[in-house]
């Protein structure tokens, strides 16, 4: 069992820790742009599984979060792709699932377009994982939520009147329950940025102040007394 443990240490070191607090912050905020990924190729098979209803999604608020992050990958250019490009890295599998579960549809043009542009919503905050949780939760919130409405409105509306001929009325009117199901997907903002907080949790080695004139007065003391 020792074995095992010591082992299972390892590992979580290899795989959470680095040699300065650069390095773990870099290692672990690569782990997070990775997760941002699995978890936004997942949300559609979670919705052909049944496991999630229609409207709520992973997708807007994984790209919201993570987009709106600086974060640092260190100073590898494949890093700094994956990070620069996050957004188009992590719908691939959402393209690819779309064509390969319906086929390619017209209204495809305005659901992967329409999450690019949450995707740059997310991009404008610009945040810092080291800024006030309450701060970091209200911002991704209120922007996911504006990105949910702003996709919901051009693809909903403009697209669906766009491609099926539906008047813009009528579509909206269709449009407003499946709006305030899908944002229902908010309550995935504050697991990520949560997340997000607890990585950037490194310690820090600190010089400690050491009183030398106390030491050496006992010093003297006890060479006295000799």
């Amino acid at each position: 069992m020792e074995g095992i443990a010591r082992a299972m240490r390892r590992i979580s070191e290899k795989i959470w820790g680095g040699r300065t607090p650069d390095g773990v912050l870099s290692k672990r905020f690569k782990i997070f742009v990775l997760l941002g990924i699995f978890l936004i190729g997942i949300s559609k098979l979670l919705y052909l599984a049944g496991i999630t209803f229609p409207n709520l999604e992973l997708v807007i608020p994984t790209l919201v979060v993570i987009g709106s992050f600086s974060l640092y990958c260190g100073p590898s250019k494949f890093w700094r792709g994956v990070t620069r490009y996050f957004g188009v890295i992590a719908l691939i599998s959402v393209f690819l699932i779309d064509l390969g579960v319906w086929g390619l549809r017209p209204i495809w043009a305005f659901t992967w377009s329409g999450f690019i542009i949450c995707w740059f919503l997310g991009m404008r905050n610009k945040l810092s994982m080291f800024d006030r949780f309450k701060k970091l939760l209200w911002r991704t919130t209120l922007t996911a939520a504006v990105a949910i409405i702003i996709f919901d409105i051009y693809t909903g509306v403009f697209g669906w009147s766009l491609v099926h001929g539906t008047g813009l009325a009528a579509a909206f009117l269709l449009q407003i329950p499946f709006t305030l199901r899908h944002l229902c997907s908010l309550v995935f903002v504050p697991p990520l940025v949560g997340l997000g907080k607890l990585m950037v949790k490194v310690k820090i080695p600190v010089s400690v102040a050491v009183a030398v004139r106390a030491q050496t007065g006992t010093h003297m003391r006890r060479v006295k007394g000799r």
